[in-house]
């Protein structure tokens, strides 16, 4: 291709000029004002370290399932063994 006519699947980037950052203007007489810093961590206040509880067992969720179900289970067989033989479902 010839720089009359440029490729169709190229992609064509422009540059535009940027102006430059300006510096911030100086606070007025007389007004406070607060200075920015680099970042250091031993900036932060020191935080005073907790200790933490103990992880739960994740065992009581078995128990409590187990138990729930046994009595399902024991409710069932106590209605089948109650009703005797006079129980029929169809």
């Amino acid at each position: 291709m010839n720089r009359e006519q440029p490729d169709p699947d190229q992609t064509i980037w422009h540059r535009r000029p940027r102006p430059a950052p300006q510096p911030a203007p100086p606070p007025p007489e007389g007004a406070s004002s607060t200075q920015r810093l680099p970042y250091t961590p031993d900036m932060l206040p020191d935080v005073p370290a907790y200790e933490a509880a103990p992880a739960r067992s994740g065992w009581w969720w078995v128990i409590l399932v187990g138990g729930i179900a046994l009595l399902v289970t024991a409710l069932a067989v106590g209605v089948v063994l109650w009703a005797g033989g006079e129980f029929t479902p169809w």
